[in-house]
């Protein structure tokens, strides 16, 4: 309200709240009217006569001025008042909109539906390891057991091969002194037999020429005649008798040098079985493949590569020891590979995998050998080292439990003679193992 309604300030001054008219007396609410043209006129309730709007929006109040004391304003200067001072509320809980609450609770409670499932199949997977575990025990303690029983077993076998060794040493030393003794039996029994021989002629000459003698005296010529050709017969027989005996001589000769022949392929097969060798197919010859490098599984060729590291290709030694009874040479070994990786069937790739020669690829499958009779060759195996590394097939990478990838076959190595004749080993087996790391 202007300062220049001098008189209306008068009557809010004098009147106070009874001259505000905007209140209505029922609801006790205020009623403003902009640009009204009704004149109200004054009454008990209006004490003054008004257009209608006119004073809405006026009220009233006293207006105090506080009397205070200067020392006391100095003496309230930065002085803490605490009096009204609500206290710290106590700390209230964090909170979140319900929405998120609620997809929160979801997640938790899914999370935990997860971790039930995760515990049962870990529970699973550590049963199933303990008795993996088991199990590799009970095999170790049997393989433990079997290692003691093969020591036992070749400590008998080395103490029969010996036996057998001796045995066969004096079984040699008797035949041939006994051979020696029957040749000698034979040539004496020959001269005793002819020296028989002369004695019964040279007897029936005697009482032949008695007989002329005494009873034909005039025949002395012709019966030395006689006598020369009875001389002469005596004398062939002496020859025949004697070339008898020397054909039985050379007889039994042969016999004992076939015999000991015999009895040296005997011994020398002997020492072939005793260092570990095999029989060939055509039982004269003998074989031996010797694992090189990591791998003591059952098969007969180990060969271990990993992706991250690949190993190089070399796996083996093929030995061959030559006793054929014909003298004939080994001039060349020939392998026949089956199973994964030999011809790239089904979807593998054709790695070899075994041969000879070079790891680099895929290794030959011939090679040339020179072994005269009763001397020892060997060659060298390999396998083909591109199966390690990132060339396919690889190890299942989305399973932690696969750790490896297995491959296996089987191979026969057919030696060649120089007479043009062949001999085989038995099938054997391979085996590769292509770990992760």
């Amino acid at each position: 309200m202007g300062l220049d309604n001098r008189f209306r300030f008068d009557e809010l001054v004098t009147e106070g709240s009874k001259a505000v008219i905007s209140e209505d007396t029922a609801t006790k609410t205020h009623t403003f009217v902009n640009g009204g043209t009704t004149i109200v006129s004054a009454s008990a309730e209006v004490p003054y006569e008004h257009i209608k709007g006119e004073r809405d929006g006026e009220t009233t109040a006293y207006i105090e001025k506080p009397a205070y004391t200067e020392h006391q304003l100095k003496k309230a200067v930065d002085t803490v008042i605490d009096e009204l001072v609500a206290p710290p509320k106590p700390p209230q809980p964090d909170v979140v909109p319900r929405p998120v609450y609620d997809e929160l609770l979801d997640k938790f409670e899914q999370a935990l539906e997860d971790l039930e499932k995760a515990q049962a199949r870990i529970q699973t997977l550590e049963g199933e390891i303990a008795t993996l575990n088991a199990r590799l025990t009970a095999a170790l303690v049997e393989n433990d057991s079997l290692k003691a029983q093969k020591a036992v077993v070749d400590n008998q076998f080395q103490q029969s091969t010996e036996r057998y060794k001796d045995q066969t040493s004096k079984l040699v030393t008797a035949i041939i002194k006994s051979t020696k003794e029957a040749n000698e039996r034979v040539k004496l029994n020959g001269q005793v037999e002819g020296l028989v021989a002369q004695k019964d002629v040279l007897r029936q000459q005697l009482l032949t020429l008695r007989k002329i003698v005494s009873g034909l005296e005039g025949q002395v010529e012709a019966g030395v005649a006689s006598l020369q050709v009875q001389t002469d017969a005596a004398k062939a027989q002496r020859e025949a008798a004697a070339a008898a005996a020397e054909a039985q001589r050379l007889a039994l000769q042969s016999q004992q040098e076939a015999l000991e022949s015999q009895l040296s392929g005997q011994a020398a097969e002997t020492a072939a079985a005793a260092a570990g060798f095999s029989p060939l197919s055509d039982n004269e010859s003998y074989y031996q493949v010797k694992q090189a490098g990591p791998g003591t599984g059952p098969s007969d060729i180990e060969w271990v590569t990993s992706v991250d590291n690949p190993q190089p290709g070399k796996c083996g030694v093929l030995s061959v020891q030559n006793l054929k009874d014909s003298g004939a040479k080994i001039t060349g070994v020939t392998l026949k590979i089956t199973g994964q990786f030999s011809k790239g069937t089904r979807g593998e790739t054709h790695y070899g995998p075994l041969g000879f020669g070079s790891d680099n690829g895929i290794p030959k499958l011939t090679a040339s050998l020179s072994v005269a009779k009763g001397s020892k060759g060997s060659v060298n195996l390999f396998m083909n080292k591109k199966i390690g590394g990132r060339n396919k097939p690889e190890p299942d990478k989305s399973n932690f439990l696969n750790k490896a990838q297995d491959y296996r076959g089987n191979f026969v190595a057919t030696f060649k003679y120089d007479d043009g004749t062949t001999t085989k080993t038995e099938s054997l087996s391979w085996h590769i193992r292509k770990n992760k790391r």
